[in-house]
């Protein structure tokens, strides 16, 4: 198993990062996360990995701290979820307020996360529970706040957006509501009222 890559950021896309270790280059699905925080396409970044083995094919899903991919872990034991499933629920909500969520048994915001209806998310709750109430994320947890009033954060929260399959058209519209009673929140507070915005 690769547990974790270090090397050079060469590319990405809505949902991955390409890194250049050793003249080779490995595409990662990543969350939304650490897309928004690659802005340099020649930084270094170390990435704590899952690979996903199917039989047509393997599948590398990357991540900043490794209470992430702990977190990811726990979620592919859920049944129903898969690894694609799992990246979208880190890409709509933090570690800490999914380990909250699931132990206050808040349905309501787990239904926010495309993809995840209550059926699924009552499930998350029962299967999850016990195991979340033992976790101790600490400050590990790999998230960080976008600088309020960064001028990349509409753009970031754009491309979050897209990666979980929003058409271009409702996320903007999606995303000028939330703005014109918000400012100065951060990256994933704008996603979860755009979120909150493109359920109702």
């Amino acid at each position: 198993m690769i547990s974790f890559l270090r090397g050079r950021i060469v590319s990405t896309g809505i949902d991955h990062v390409v890194i250049d270790l050793g003249g080779i280059g490995y595409k990662v699905f990543v969350p939304t996360t650490v897309i928004s925080k690659a802005v340099d396409s020649q930084m270094e970044i170390t990435l704590h990995t899952y690979l996903h083995v199917r039989e047509d094919a393997m599948q590398l899903f990357g991540f900043k701290a490794e209470s992430d991919r702990g977190i990811f872990e726990l979620l592919l034991q859920v049944s129903g979820i898969g690894p694609r499933l799992a990246l979208a629920v880190l890409s709509a909500v933090t570690v800490p307020s999914l380990v909250q969520a699931v132990i206050n048994e808040q349905v309501n915001v787990l239904t926010q996360i495309p993809g995840v209806g209550k059926k699924m998310a009552q499930r998350v709750i029962v299967e999850l529970k016990d195991k979340f109430a033992k976790i101790d994320i600490g400050d590990d947890s790999g998230i960080t706040e976008i600088v309020p009033g960064s001028e990349d954060t509409a753009g970031d929260a754009m491309q979050a957006l897209a990666a979980l399959g929003y058409h271009p058209a409702e996320a903007k519209k999606a995303l000028a509501k939330v703005a014109s009673g918000n400012k100065g929140l951060a990256l994933e507070e704008i996603v979860r009222l755009a979120l909150k915005e493109l359920g109702r």
